[in-house]
C-alpha cells in the first residue's frame, strides 16, 4: 500500500468553515467528507469558499450524497428529482474540489437483479453527460441490507461501463452482509484482491472507503456501534491492504468523537505512515510516488499482486540530452498510469521501441514479442482477408505500462476504436499536422477554428498536443458510427477549414503542396490507424508528452515542449486530468454529417 489518508464524515459547524477544518486538521484528520445526506448545508459560494480553506490547509473533500437520491427509483418524475439531487451534489463537490460524490444506489423494490441493474445503467446514462464538467467522480457505495442494490460485483459492472463513476467500499457494509467475514487481515487482504482485480488503477488511487464499527443480523447492518465493541479492526484492514498497489482513503463514519480518536491511534500504532509526502525532485523530475521495486539478483521485480515485471537496466539513459534513464521513464508511466488507462482499456496498441535511447535504432512493433507474460492481454485482428492476424497488446492495467517500459517501448500509439467493437470508432480525430516553415501560432489558430465549427455542430471536443509540433482534437462517439462516417466528418470539417483559411490550411495530397500550412489528415481515421495516446512520452529531445489541453490554454500563449516528463504532474496537480471529460462525452455525429452535407 502507497499511503492512507483518515478523515471523518460531517463538518463541525458548516456556517464556521474555517474553525472546522481547523478543528478537523488540529486533531490529525486529513479528510472529510461533508454530509449533504438530509440537506445541503451550503450554497455554491459555501461550497467555493470550503475548498479554498480545505486546500490551503491540505484536507482532502469528499461529498456524500442525500440518502434519498436512489438509482433504483423506477417512477420518471421522483428519479428526475434524484438525478437532480446527484447533479447538484457534484456540482457543489466540484466548487468544493472535492473528488467524490458518495451515493447509496438505492433499494430492491422487490424487482429481480437483472431488472434493477438495467435501471441503475439507465439512470447513470442520463447522469454522466450532467456531471462531466464538474471534474468529480460519482462513487457507488456497496450495500449493507440484503433488501438494498449494490453488492461489490454490481459496482464492478456499472464501473466499468460508466468511467465517471468508482467504487466506494464500506467495510461494515461488507462485513454484515457477509455475517461477520472481515475479522481478521487475512480475510481482508481477499477482499483488496478481489478489489484489485476488479477495478483499475484510476480507482484505486485513491480507492475511496468507509469504516465504522457495527451490529448486524440476519437482514445485514442495524446500526453503527462505538469503536472497539465490534468485531472491525483498521489494523486488519491496513495489514490486508499492505501488499497492494494502493493509496486508501479511509472515512470514519461513527458518530462517537471517542471512536475517531481510537481508530486514529490504531493507525498511528502501524508501521505504515498516515500520508506519504512525494519525494524531492530529483534531476529535475518530480513523481508523487517513487516505483515500489524489489531487488531481484542482477535486476529488480516490480509485483502488482498476481502479476509481476522483472526490470532491468534502471541507470540506461533513453534521453541523453536531459539524462533521462529508463528508470525515470518507468516512474513515469507507473504514476500516470490511472490517466491512461480509462483511455487505453480495450484498444488495441502499436509500439515504438528505442532500447539504445532516442538517438539509437526506433522500430515500430504491433505483434505482441516473444517473451510477453502469460497475464498480458492481447487481441487477434485479422487481415489479409483474414488468411493472417496481429496479436495486438491491450493495456488495462499499470503492470502493463510498466513491462512497455521495461521493454523500451517510450511511446504508446492506440485505434480509435475499443475491442470486442473495433469497427466502430468511439472517438472521431481532427489532426492538425504543420509543415515547415509555419509558426506554432497558426496551430493553436486553427486548432481555435476546430473549436468554432464543433460548437456550431453542437458538439465537444478535447484537445491536446501530440507531442511532436501539432495538435489533436478527439471528439468522443456514442456506439454506432463506421470508419467512413468518421472520415467523412472530419473530411467536410477540414473543407470547411481549408474555406474559412485557405492561407494556412490545407487537405492536399501532396506533400510539396502543404508547405507552411497545417495539414489536415482526415486519413488519420481509418481502421487500424493509431494515434498517439493521451499522456504518451514521446521518443524526442526534452521527453515531451502528449498533454491534454484546455481550451483557454489553446487560445493563449503556449508551445508543447513545455509538457514533457519533468513537468507533467506539477501540471496534473494544477490542472487535474483535463482529458477525463473525453472519456463520458459521447456524441452522435450523424446529424453533424448531414449539416455538412449541405455546406
Amino acid at each position: 500500500m502507497r499511503s492512507i489518508r483518515f478523515g471523518i464524515a460531517g463538518l463541525k459547524d458548516p456556517k464556521d468553515l474555517a474553525g472546522s477544518v481547523a478543528a478537523l486538521k488540529g486533531a490529525g484528520y486529513e479528510a472529510c467528507e461533508v454530509q449533504f445526506v438530509k440537506e445541503f448545508t451550503l450554497k455554491e459560494p459555501e461550497a467555493k469558499r470550503l475548498g479554498e480553506i480545505a486546500q490551503e490547509s491540505g484536507l482532502a473533500l469528499s461529498v456524500h450524497a442525500p440518502y434519498f437520491a436512489q438509482l433504483t427509483t423506477k417512477e420518471p418524475d421522483r428519479l428526475k428529482l434524484h438525478l437532480g439531487a446527484l447533479h447538484h451534489c457534484c456540482k457543489l463537490a466540484g466548487l468544493m474540489g472535492a473528488t467524490v460524490v458518495v451515493c447509496h444506489p438505492g433499494s430492491h423494490h422487490n424487482h429481480s437483479p437483472d431488472e434493477l441493474h438495467e435501471r441503475v445503467d439507465k439512470a447513470l446514462t442520463d447522469l454522466g453527460p450532467r456531471i462531466e464538467d464538474t471534474g468529480v467522480k460519482l462513487g457507488l457505495e456497496t450495500c449493507g441490507r440484503r433488501s438494498q442494490f449494490g453488492a461489490l460485483g454490481d459496482i464492478a459492472l456499472l464501473v466499468r461501463k460508466h468511467p465517471f463513476t468508482t467504487p466506494v467500499i464500506d467495510y461494515a457494509h461488507i462485513h454484515a452482509l457477509s455475517n461477520g467475514s472481515l475479522k481478521d487481515a487475512a480475510a481482508l487482504e481477499a477482499l483488496f484482491a478481489y478489489i484489485v482485480d476488479q477495478f483499475s488503477a484510476e480507482h484505486l488511487r485513491p480507492l475511496h472507503t468507509h469504516f465504522s464499527d457495527n451490529e448486524f443480523g440476519p437482514a445485514g447492518e442495524i446500526r453503527h456501534i462505538p469503536y472497539g465493541t465490534g468485531t472491525l479492526r483498521i489494523a486488519n484492514v491496513l495489514k490486508g491492504a499492505e501488499r497492494f498497489d494502493l493509496d486508501l482513503t479511509v472515512i470514519s463514519e461513527e458518530k462517537w468523537p471517542e471512536s475517531h480518536e481510537a481508530i486514529l491511534d490504531e493507525i498511528r500504532k502501524t508501521p505504515l505512515a498516515l500520508t506519504k509526502a512525494a519525494p524531492a525532485p530529483k534531476d529535475g523530475i518530480w513523481f508523487p510516488f517513487a516505483i515500489p521495486l524489489e531487488k531481484s539478483k542482477d535486476a529488480h521485480r516490480f509485483v502488482h499482486g498476481s502479476r509481476e515485471v522483472r526490470i532491468t537496466n534502471l541507470d540506461k539513459v533513453f534521453f541523453p540530452d536531459e539524462g533521462i534513464k529508463k528508470g525515470d521513464l518507468i516512474n513515469y508511466y507507473y504514476n500516470v498510469g490511472p490517466l491512461m488507462l480509462p483511455f487505453l482499456r480495450d484498444r488495441p496498441i502499436t509500439m515504438q521501441r528505442v532500447p539504445d535511447g532516442i538517438y539509437g535504432e526506433a522500430f515500430y512493433e504491433k505483434q505482441a514479442p516473444k517473451g510477453s507474460p502469460d497475464w498480458l492481454r492481447t487481441i487477434p485482428v485479422s487481415f489479409d482477408g483474414g488468411t493472417k492476424h496481429i496479436d495486438f497488446i491491450v493495456v488495462d492495467d499499470v503492470p502493463a505500462l510498466v513491462w512497455l517500459a521495461q521493454i523500451a517501448s517510450v511511446e504508446v500509439h492506440a485505434w480509435t476504436a475499443k475491442a470486442p467493437d473495433l469497427d466502430q470508432p468511439d472517438f472521431a480525430v481532427m489532426d492538425l499536422d504543420p509543415h515547415e516553415p509555419v509558426e506554432f501560432d497558426d496551430v493553436r489558430a486553427v486548432a481555435s477554428l476546430v473549436q468554432v465549427l464543433l460548437e456550431r455542430l453542437g458538439l465537444r471536443g478535447f484537445p491536446k498536443t501530440s507531442g511532436g509540433s501539432g495538435l489533436q482534437v478527439f471528439v468522443p462517439l456514442v456506439p454506432g458510427h463506421s470508419y467512413q462516417e468518421v472520415r467523412e466528418f472530419c473530411s467536410g470539417l477540414g473543407r470547411l477549414m481549408v474555406a474559412a483559411y485557405p492561407e494556412k490550411v490545407t487537405m492536399a495530397p501532396s506533400k510539396a503542396q502543404r508547405a507552411g500550412k497545417i495539414y489536415v489528415d482526415a486519413g488519420q481515421n481509418a481502421k487500424g490507424q493509431t494515434l498517439v495516446a493521451p499522456y504518451s512520452v514521446r521518443p524526442y529531445p526534452g521527453a515531451p508528452v502528449s498533454a491534454p489541453l484546455a481550451w483557454d490554454e489553446v487560445a493563449d500563449e503556449f508551445h508543447p515542449h513545455d509538457f514533457t516528463i519533468a513537468t507533467m504532474f506539477a501540471r496534473i496537480e494544477q490542472r487535474g486530468d483535463l482529458f477525463r471529460g473525453a472519456m463520458m462525452a459521447k456524441q452522435d455525429l450523424h446529424p453533424a454529417i448531414e449539416k455538412l452535407k449541405g455546406e
